[in-house]
């Protein structure tokens, strides 16, 4: 099973999904909380997020919403996340009764933002692999915590000095 067999599968008619992707605006809606409960989060926190998730950002599921004043970014996560996330104002957790829009795993993503705001940065891979709760919490209390951020910054301008160094010499 594939990343879109994998999708198509979580909505009640997976032909209908089908359907949607190939009409215009190439966006199928698939229900949360079914098979998967979605973290919705603004750009800045959503990249800080994915730094602190490391390796493991490259192998769960998360759409990018490009939109003008708000980038969102929107990460699939287990089953049960919405029910044990502590809401604070900075996240918003898609669960039973939501749907989350979004486009095939196999559509270009280029092409995909000239038609609609949305492309995949790591498409599902079919394997059904999601976010886990426990790690989503542990990545987003670090990306929120300000001793952290200030320690990225200093090694992000570390790594950007050294590079500018390293051309001159």
């Amino acid at each position: 099973m594939d990343g879109t067999q994998w999708l198509t599968s979580c909505h009640p008619n997976p032909a209908l999904v089908y359907e949607q992707w190939e009409r215009s605006p190439h966006l199928a809606s698939i229900p949360a909380g079914v098979r998967f409960d979605v973290l919705r989060l603004f750009q800045p926190l959503a990249l800080t997020v994915l730094w602190e998730l490391g390796d493991l950002a490259q192998k769960i599921p998360v759409l990018e919403e490009h939109l003008e004043r708000r980038p969102a970014f929107y990460f699939l996560t287990e089953l049960g996340t919405a029910e044990n996330w502590q809401p604070d104002g900075h996240s918003l957790l898609l669960t039973t009764g939501d749907d989350l829009i979004l486009p095939s795993p196999s559509a270009d993503g280029i092409a995909g933002v000239q038609r609609h705001a949305f492309l995949w940065r790591t498409p599902p891979d079919g394997s059904g692999r999601l976010a886990d709760h426990e790690t989503l919490a542990t990545a987003y209390a670090h990306a929120r915590d300000p001793e952290r951020q200030a320690a990225r910054i200093r090694a992000a301008r570390s790594v950007f000095w050294g590079a500018q160094h390293t051309r001159r010499s």
